[in-house]
């Protein structure tokens, strides 16, 4: 049976595995990504008005986690993100099914700049990105750094992956720490299969030899397993 490097965050993680599972498949849970909390500050939480911008599931749980309303308005990057958002309860959810471009583009397209603020809950790698472009957009937003995503160490289950098997990547962070475990100790990646849930998640591992690369057409996690799928059916490219 092929086995399957789960590389994402828990507690994703898990519930990629299981869904590995059911496709009879061998998932190896090995995060490449720790999610470190940081302690809330007094100017955090949504003030009146605001509406809240999420870009993960982590995010929404990093925010709910840390105390903050669910009474407010969320726009959420994907499917993904948007059921964590509907679990927890907030008010009104948009989900911009796609990346942080399709998010950016429903917020612009489908509100006023005078219609309230927004603030952006990730991780603290996010930089304020998508907060800048709507500022040049002209809509007020602020970005709020909840949680860090520091890489992992090396798993052995890295050393057990043969001929055939797969690493599964969810971000280019994730990615970020897979090529640091493979400088640290060499695989023989040229027999193995990279499945990416976006091509910019594959990027950072692309200069490798790989036996196959396969980025999903779309980035969540419906997509990422279609691609898998693909790649272990046909071998080839999706590039």
């Amino acid at each position: 049976m092929r086995r399957v490097l789960v590389t994402r965050a828990e507690p994703g993680a898990s519930e990629t595995a299981a869904r590995l599972n059911a496709m009879g498949l061998v998932p190896l849970v090995a995060p490449a990504l720790s999610i470190e909390a940081f302690a809330p500050e007094a100017d955090w939480p949504p003030q009146d008005g605001e509406r809240v911008i999420f870009t993960s599931a982590n995010g929404v749980r990093a925010y709910v986690d840390a105390g903050f309303p669910v009474s407010v308005d969320a726009m959420c990057v994907g499917p993904a993100t948007t059921s964590a958002a509907e679990d927890a309860g907030f008010r009104a959810i948009w989900n911009a099914d796609g990346n942080s471009d399709a998010l950016v583009q429903k917020i612009t397209s489908g509100f006023e700049t005078h219609e309230g603020a927004w603030v952006h809950y990730a991780n603290d790698a996010a930089a304020g990105e998508v907060c800048r472009r709507l500022n040049e957009a002209g809509f007020a937003a602020r970005f709020v750094p909840l949680y860090g995503a520091r890489p992992t160490q090396r798993p052995v289950s890295l050393e057990q992956l043969q001929s055939g098997d797969v690493i599964l990547l969810h971000s280019a962070k994730a990615a970020d720490a897979v090529l640091g475990w493979l400088d640290e100790t060499p695989v023989e990646t040229g027999e193995l299969l990279l499945v990416a849930v976006s091509e910019r998640a594959a990027e950072p591992l692309k200069h490798l030899q790989w036996h196959c690369v396969s980025c999903a057409s779309g980035p969540n996690e419906e997509k990422l397993l279609e691609a898998l799928q693909i790649a272990l059916k046909s071998g080839l490219s999706s590039d």
